[in-house]
């Protein structure tokens, strides 16, 4: 089979060809820059031999790179008519185990990945993130990360998303998942990305997500902290301490011996602070 070659014309001859077309509800937005998809394996620092997780392969483009910087991919995909292609196209690194290619939703019900993702993230080093985000997953997918082993990530999603994962405390998008990701990375907005890389062309900015793990992350129960941050922000305009006191007592006091007033809001509390309060939630014994 010919292997699908990157450019817009080319992408839209390759996918009439084979019957195919993006997907509006899956967010389908194929990345038809080349210079822009040789880029991303050395932005992400891919090395050979990493294991890396791209979500959302499509045509294959940015697979291709990331096998040719000679990481070991792990793709996932969704589009049965997809996965049929990359079958066809890459056959030689399906069969050298180069390449893992999953159908179905990289989602599982709940805070997991699909079991064959998960597996695959058990069986090894720590993995690289690298992946065009579908639009679709990005916000549960980055939910789903803290606690993981991970080597590191560069995402390309909505310019929005990225912006809230990396929100400081006061900013603008500031709250849980920015919360949860800054406890476990270092995060950051990487370059911003013109509408006219992609096809079809997307309605809304997009932008590079980064994320480095922190050496000296400390450990807490992801599932309280979760439990932590939901009562805290379920209603942000509300007084913090007096709501959470009800709810999570333990929680409250530590916030109290930090020093947070009675008045505060969510959004103007560090993470380090919703850290110790996660800490200090006693789990009920069974």
């Amino acid at each position: 089979m010919t292997v699908p070659r990157d450019g817009k014309r080319e992408v839209r001859a390759t996918l009439e060809l084979h019957g195919l077309s993006p997907n509006k509800k899956l967010g389908q937005n194929f990345l038809v820059d080349p210079a822009l998809l040789d880029a991303i394996p050395g932005d992400a620092g891919v090395q050979a031999g990493d294991r890396v997780l791209e979500v959302g392969p499509g045509l294959g483009g940015l697979t291709r790179r990331l096998l040719g910087a000679g990481a070991r991919v792990m793709a996932v995909e969704i589009d049965h008519g997809f996965v049929r292609l990359l079958r066809e196209s890459l056959a030689a690194e399906l069969d050298s185990g180069a390449l893992g290619l999953v159908e179905g939703d990289v989602l599982a019900p709940g805070e997991s990945f699909h079991p064959e993702v998960e597996d695959w993230w058990k069986a090894g080093p720590p993995p690289r993130l690298v992946a065009n985000l579908p639009y679709s997953v990005s916000g549960p997918f980055l939910g789903r990360l803290p606690g993981r082993p991970l080597a590191g990530a560069v995402l390309l999603l909505q310019r929005e998303v990225a912006r809230k994962a990396a929100a400081g405390v006061g900013e603008e998008g500031y709250g849980p998942l920015s919360i949860r990701l800054a406890l476990r990375f270092s995060v950051s907005l990487g370059r911003k990305v013109p509408a006219d890389v992609f096809w079809p062309r997307p309605k809304v900015e997009s932008g590079f997500l980064h994320l480095s793990p922190l050496a000296d992350a400390e450990d807490v129960e992801e599932g309280i902290l979760r439990e932590v941050l939901r009562d805290s922000f379920g209603q942000r305009r509300k007084r913090l301490l007096p709501r959470l006191e009800k709810s999570l007592p333990e929680a409250a006091r530590r916030m109290r011996e930090l020093g947070i007033p009675d008045d505060a809001r969510p959004e103007t509390v560090a993470p380090s602070v919703w850290w110790e309060a996660a800490k200090a939630v006693r789990i009920p014994s069974s």
